[in-house]
């Protein structure tokens, strides 16, 4: 048996497969390693009553993570995994890998993420060949849900955005500049926080053209920051996985073709393509 994963900062697909079997599914809290270390993850999985049946059948783990771009963070992930499944051959991987295989195949074109967070790599059917630096939601995340999030709470903090617009904001969330500060600053996933607002703007984007420019300066800071740079990004079909380039593709689409970009995939989740690929592999 197979134990497929696809893992970003909010949340995590599981899949177990046995042949070309889908034996079952369930989802977990994001397991990025600069959020979680080796025990909690261990932890989370013991959780999961529906796995334990399958503990010692498993016998090979593969995981696409946020967070999973070095051998040091890769190795909190390997170390969970492996204390939650002994007998298994653990593999873990970036998440720009898998949501690659998910949305190219064995094609190539441009990959991008656009969820909580934000990465982008050009994929030459087998592997990244090249990828723009991520900087995470502090420095980076252009595009993103903690992109979107932030430029709401700083127009709704410095009281540039629509008056009526920030009335519903407060209500809805009890907002206060104290709260909002604890929140980024001392909470323990601020990137989640920050991002929980995206789906306020995407509820009410259709009649606020103040949302819709929000989310469309958004993605051109995107682009701009990361696809252009890439050579020749023009040839390839530009590719894109992830809640927030789901729910607003519209205004991606709008912002990509602006920039002549040749759009492909867009899609929610990586974690079908995946569990079709490795029903191959």
């Amino acid at each position: 048996m197979k134990l497929i994963a696809d893992s970003g900062s909010t949340k995590t697909d599981w899949v177990v497969l046995d042949g070309n079997n889908e034996i079952i599914s369930f989802q977990t809290e994001g397991l990025n390693p600069f959020f979680k270390n080796s025990e909690t993850i261990y932890k989370v999985l013991m959780s999961v009553e529906e796995i334990q049946s399958y503990k010692e059948k498993i016998k090979a783990i593969f995981f696409y993570g946020a967070g999973c771009s070095s051998t040091e963070m890769n190795n909190v992930v390997y170390q969970g995994l492996k204390k939650a499944f002994p007998q298994a051959h653990v593999h873990v991987k970036h998440d720009l890998l898998g949501a690659s295989i998910a949305l190219c195949g064995n094609q190539k074109g441009i990959c991008a993420i656009l969820g909580t967070g934000s990465n982008s790599c050009v994929f030459d059917g087998e592997k990244i060949i090249e990828e723009q630096v991520s900087l995470g939601y502090i420095l980076g995340d252009e595009g993103a849900g903690t992109d979107i999030g932030k430029r709401l709470l700083k127009d709704y903090l410095y009281q540039t955005m629509p008056r009526h617009l920030s009335q519903e904001l407060s209500t809805d969330y009890h907002l206060t500049k104290t709260k909002i500060l604890q929140q980024i600053y001392q909470s323990e996933a601020p990137n989640r926080y920050l991002a929980s607002f995206a789906r306020w703007v995407g509820k009410r984007k259709k009649n606020e053209a103040y949302l819709r420019n929000l989310v469309e300066q958004s993605f051109q800071s995107f682009i701009t920051t990361h696809i252009i740079k890439y050579s020749d990004y023009k040839q390839y079909t530009f590719n894109v996985v992830g809640s927030v380039a789901y729910h607003f593709q519209e205004e991606l689409t709008k912002v990509a073709t602006q920039y002549h970009l040749k759009i492909g995939e867009i899609l929610q989740k990586p974690i079908e393509g995946l569990i079709t690929y490795h029903k191959k592999n």
